[in-house]
């Protein structure tokens, strides 16, 4: 077992070890314990590190315990939400899309990206050394998408792959889900994959956490870049007590980049902020993903 996967085991542990089998969300609202659940990248750790600040934050705002959970998967999601074992998620559109029916949609609310937009998108990114300058260049080539979770960097990903006639199971040499945007850029810097999908504004605005990790983002470059899909959702699961809702709501909506400590807690998170959402504002990816609006 390598030390990473040892690392995210013991991690994993103790995010969900202060919720004792078979509680139920009654009891941890009946104790002030908030859960969140976040969509990760597939790295528990990274992503607890990117959410403590925030997470830090809204406890202190809203006078409640908040407990941070990261179901694996779409399935883990659902089965969370159905049981009301998670209050709030905090997730990517497509998955919000794919469970909107169990949440609260009166008091949903959308992430800003770091410039402030409602919208984001994947960048295939490769060394400019490799060769690889065209989507056709990768033709047998391995390529690191992000989580299955990720509508940037896994769900519209592979449709850049289709446009271009590129069947990812048939044509590449190789391809694999990987973590976060640092975990991809980073082997594909080191070689091990050809190229890789991250998050469109990562090459330009994380120039220090790319020191940190001794990559030379000058050795990258795009060579493609994804369709915008909305940012991730944050909601609240139905039958919550609106007044926690409320709570929450007004938390983030309080947050401001003008301010150097919400900046450094948005940075963090790498979100710009939030604004209140609507349901419909995700017909679009419904669309995109061919899911079905319940009536």
């Amino acid at each position: 077992m390598s030390i990473r996967k040892l690392v995210n085991g013991i991690a994993t542990f103790l995010f969900f070890f202060c919720l004792p089998a078979g509680a139920s969300c009654a009891e941890e609202e009946a104790v002030g314990k908030i859960v969140i659940a976040v969509s990760p990248c597939s790295d528990v750790v990274l992503s607890f590190k990117k959410f403590l600040p925030l997470v830090t934050y809204l406890q202190v705002e809203t006078g409640t315990e908040i407990k941070l959970v990261f179901p694996p998967d779409a399935a883990e999601f659902e089965a969370q939400i159905r049981n009301k074992d998670i209050d709030f998620a905090f997730q990517d559109p497509n998955v919000y899309v794919k469970f909107a029916p169990l949440y609260d949609q009166t008091t949903l609310l959308k992430a800003l990206n770091l410039k402030g937009g409602v919208s984001q998108s994947g960048a295939i990114v490769a060394r400019k050394d490799s060769k690889i300058n065209t989507m056709k260049d990768l033709v047998g080539k391995s390529v690191m998408f992000g989580s299955k979770l990720s509508a940037s960097k896994w769900v519209v990903a592979k449709m850049v792959f289709e446009e271009n006639g590129i069947d990812i199971d048939k044509d590449l040499a190789m391809y694999a889900n990987g973590g976060c945007c640092e975990d991809i850029l980073f082997n594909v810097f080191l070689k091990a994959f050809d190229a890789g999908v991250v998050c469109d504004h990562y090459l330009e605005e994380h120039a220090k956490k790319e020191r940190e990790l001794g990559v030379n983002a000058r050795e990258l470059h795009v060579i493609a870049t994804t369709t915008l899909v909305p940012t991730r959702v944050f909601a609240a699961r139905l039958g919550l007590d609106p007044a926690i809702v409320a709570s929450f709501d007004r938390a983030l909506l309080k947050l401001n980049r003008s301010n150097p400590e919400h900046a450094r807690i948005l940075s963090s998170a790498e979100i710009g902020g939030f604004q209140q959402a609507k349901d419909e504002d995700y017909d679009g990816m419904r669309v995109l993903i061919g899911e079905q609006k319940a009536e």
